[in-house]
């Protein structure tokens, strides 16, 4: 009698696609039946690039993964790559941990998980993402999201640093690096922002089906009617100044697409060149219009005009405002109107570079915070305002200073001297200094690698290399303790994870730290008055966090605890985890992660 059919005995590539559809812990219990399954199981590069394809969404750059996954397949060991994915994901989430634990390493720990890339993408959002009623939620997910951010950063930061050096970076992605400096999540990347023009694209040659036989004047008018139809149609003058108006990305994707002139034109030139139009951003004074070529040897019309001149035919378009040509005669009154020479027309009347675009959306974002900020700062200057404004005012504002500093002052501001130059990013350091020391202090790295070169051979740059030294010197060291074990200490009134309201001037915040007297400096003391208080310079001071986002040094005197049936405020909860597990709703504090510094607190 012949034996049962065996499973074993199933083709091989009958067998890999049935092994596809396990997940790779079940693979690996399957493969432990036989040793026939075994070899296949581990030799089998479809099935693993399969488990690479499904099991991972982000990838580092330095894989080049879609150039992987469209070649051959055996050209890359995908075994082998998908156990150092995983090894990645478990080294993220061990390395997380230690940041939660202790303040001791904590800036090398983030920035070790940085340098994974987008590899720690995934471990990262779902860190985030942690329920609840986790032990640590609040710290947990404000670090991923913190470190999720660090990554982005520095690929914007590059991307940036590669347009400095002559690179031949698309209009889009530059501008998309503005939404990966500034937000984070499941749907902030530059494939999106990618994928979502390539979808336009294809509906706009959907919609005209014989759209590459028109004319260049015909797509170009064609182009801007599809992107009004389809919703981008600028922007209505109360909310002009909304940050999220710059931001490619976001635009893209918000149902309204309001946009400035600046992101219009971006994202009509990218359509354009998908579909064969040239057309190129013009940097003219106070807006940007779209300068759209014909092809060599034609004319706007389609017409064969064979030609020595290497000039060609053109025309304006404004796709922010309307859909019709814009004549030149109109642009050159303008600017005759606004006292430019006629002389200086050509340089506000031809296209402009990827590098000007980004500068003009770094002042663009900078002139939307500053409207923020005047129009809602709260009283005596303290609000939460950032809680409401998306991407966040600090972020942004961050990513236009680097901005600045790496691409360098606009081109009709360099006179060709690198000492103006030089003198400009001198002007924007101290400013992007103090967004690092206040919010994003592990960025040091990003100071080493960016900033201290641009002033290797001036005084900041030794006085740059002193800071970073000593801020890695400080992050190695354990933090002094605090303990309340003296008559001194026991006087201290608050603890570190209680809120309050500041008497004087009402904010909301909660103590981080503090000292048994006031412990700044002379000169801090003076300006600030400390002798004026009631109780002087010799009552206990504290370490504040407080509502807008801002750290602050507080006398024991105008510390106002909060009623127990006070709750902290959705800012509060937001920024807390920085130096907090939880909010302990029964002891009615934050539960702190800085007991490495303050035992008995």
């Amino acid at each position: 009698m012949a034996p049962p059919p065996s499973f074993t005995a199933l083709p091989t590539e009958t067998l890999e696609a049935i092994f596809q559809h396990l997940d790779p812990r079940s693979l690996v219990s399957v493969s432990r039946t036989s040793k026939h399954i075994k070899q296949i199981t581990f030799d089998s590069p479809v099935i693993w690039r399969h488990f690479c394809r499904t099991h991972f969404k982000f990838w580092a750059v330095h894989h080049n993964i879609s150039e992987k996954f469209a070649g051959p397949l055996s050209d890359v060991d995908w075994r082998e790559l998908f156990i150092y994915r995983m090894h990645i994901e478990k080294r993220t989430t061990q390395l997380l941990n230690k940041v939660l634990q202790r303040q001791q390493g904590r800036i090398r720990y983030i920035n070790e998980i940085a340098d994974f890339g987008d590899d720690a993408k995934e471990t990262l959002l779902q860190e985030g993402a942690c329920p609840d009623d986790a032990e640590d939620v609040l710290a947990r997910r404000y670090y991923a999201n913190a470190i999720l951010e660090r990554i982005q950063r520095e690929r914007a930061i590059r991307i940036w640093k590669g347009i400095s050096n002559g690179a031949d970076i698309s209009l889009e992605e530059a501008l998309g690096a503005y939404d990966l400096f500034t937000r984070a999540g499941d749907h902030v990347d530059l494939d999106t922002i990618t994928s979502d023009l390539d979808r336009l694209a294809r509906e706009l040659l959907q919609e005209y089906q014989g759209f590459t036989q028109f004319s260049t004047r015909r797509q170009a008018e064609v182009l801007a009617w599809f992107l009004r139809d389809k919703g981008f149609q600028g922007v209505p003058n109360p909310s002009y100044r909304a940050l999220r108006n710059s931001f490619i990305g976001l635009v893209l994707q918000s149902p309204d697409h309001e946009s400035l002139p600046l992101v219009s034109v971006a994202i009509y030139c990218a359509l354009a060149r998908r579909v064969g139009l040239d057309a190129r951003p013009c940097g003219f004074l106070f807006h940007v219009y779209c300068l759209i070529y014909a092809p060599k040897d034609h004319t706007l019309n389609g017409d064969y005009s064979p030609t020595n001149s290497t000039e060609l035919d053109s025309m304006y378009i404004d796709p922010f405002r309307s859909t019709s040509e814009v004549d030149q005669g109109d642009l050159e009154r303008m600017l005759q109107e606004m006292g430019v020479p006629n002389s200086e027309h050509d340089a506000f009347l031809s296209d402009t570079t990827t590098q000007e675009l980004v500068l003009r959306t770094a002042r663009n974002i900078m002139n939307s915070v500053q409207t923020i900020r005047q129009q809602d700062a709260g009283i005596y200057g303290v609000h939460s305002i950032w809680l409401n404004e998306y991407p966040d005012m600090d972020n942004a504002f961050y990513a236009a200073l680097w901005a600045m500093l790496m691409l360098g002052p606009r081109e009709e501001e360099q006179s060709g001297s690198l000492s103006n130059i030089s003198t400009r990013r001198r002007q924007y350091l101290p400013y992007l200094l103090e967004h690092f020391q206040t919010h994003f202090p592990w960025d040091v790295t990003l100071l080493e690698q960016h900033v201290i070169p641009l002033f290797y051979n001036q005084p900041e740059g030794q006085r740059l290399l002193a800071f970073v030294h000593s801020m890695h010197n400080l992050d190695s060291m354990r933090k002094p303790t605090n303990a309340r074990s003296t008559p001194t200490t026991q006087r201290v009134k608050f603890h570190v994870g209680q809120s309050f309201k500041h008497k004087r001037y009402h904010y909301e915040g909660v103590i981080t730290g503090w000292d048994t007297s006031c412990d700044a400096g002379e000169e801090w003391i003076q300006h600030m008055g400390v002798d004026r208080l009631t109780n002087g310079r010799n009552q206990s001071f504290y370490h504040v966090l407080v509502c807008d986002k801002s750290v602050r040094y507080v006398a024991e005197e105008n510390i106002a605890p909060v009623s127990h049936s006070t709750q902290p405020g959705e800012a509060m909860l937001r920024l807390a985890g920085r130096y907090f597990k939880r909010w302990d709703s029964d002891a009615h504090t934050f539960v702190s992660n800085v007991r490495d510094e303050y035992p008995d607190d």
